[in-house]
């Protein structure tokens, strides 16, 4: 069987968890490219505290500390900037007025607990792309929230999480994404001793730390290696691209090509 479906940009962390979690939106989104122009307010509120710490850090960076109210300011107005008429509501039990404050809330967390912001922080939005086991066929990319590194081997890996809940240790002792970018750390740098991950979790005030050894960066290597084959082989298949139901169903914009759905999405408001 032929199919016209290709796939060859590098993989992500995010293609990889679309096609597990639901391989029809895995096609309508990186096979199809079907753009919608929805948000979901979740979406929205964290991309705008990300763009506020990444604000903060590159001042920092330049030698200088923005005060709290810099910070808030620069929220604030892109907000308001990249405000727009498709931000969709789901959740029936926070009011649309909650979730502004809800960033500012986060922000002032973060500021308060990490002030003065003297961490040897050597990049801000780090996009990172290598292959796995120096292999081509297996190309990765990713974007580090931060990057730290205090020169002498010792690198912290730093992502912020505006979910409603934290990640628990041994969510976080599984995770794969940050993983991915410590393997890509030893590929791409010649001094990398020891890696910490770190995740921020600026809705809750918690802060999740975790490690991975030299044995377990090789399962993770060798298990994305065989998810990437799953992948590649049901492109080249044309599928099949299976429609999996859960609850986050509600958050989906694919209603209309969706073959489990065919309708318009009841919750998108």
């Amino acid at each position: 069987m032929t199919s016209e479906l290709t796939f060859s940009r590098p993989f992500s962390h995010s293609s990889l968890s679309s096609f597990e979690k639901c391989p029809s939106q895995f096609r309508f989104y990186y096979l199809d490219e079907i753009k919608k122009p929805q948000d979901s307010i979740e979406a929205f509120v964290g991309k705008r505290v990300h763009e506020a710490l990444e604000f903060l850090y590159r001042e920092v960076l330049k030698g200088s500390i923005p005060t709290f109210d810099a910070v808030l300011d620069f929220y604030n107005d892109i907000w308001e900037s990249k405000w727009h008429d498709q931000i969709v509501f789901v959740n029936r039990y926070m009011r649309r007025d909650e979730y502004r404050p809800l960033g500012e809330r986060s922000l002032s967390w973060y500021y308060r607990r990490y002030h003065p912001f003297n961490e040897p922080v050597v990049g801000v939005e780090e996009v990172i792309e290598f292959n796995l086991g120096s292999d081509e066929n297996y190309s990765i990319k990713g974007v580090l929230d931060r990057l730290q590194h205090d020169g002498d081997g010792k690198w912290e890996i730093h992502d912020y999480k505006t979910s409603k809940r934290r990640m628990s240790q041994a969510a976080a002792d599984k995770d794969r994404q940050l993983a991915l970018y410590h393997l890509g750390l030893k590929q791409l740098k010649s001094d990398v001793e020891d890696v910490q991950l770190v995740w921020h979790f600026v809705r809750t005030g918690d802060t999740v730390k975790s490690r991975r050894d030299d044995a377990q960066l090789e399962m993770l290597e060798n298990e994305t290696k065989q998810k990437i084959d799953t992948i590649r082989k049901t492109v080249a298949n044309g599928g099949p691209f299976r429609s999996v139901q859960t609850p986050l169903c509600n958050w989906c914009y694919y209603w209309e090509e969706c073959p489990a759905k065919r309708t318009n999405n009841p919750f998108v408001k």
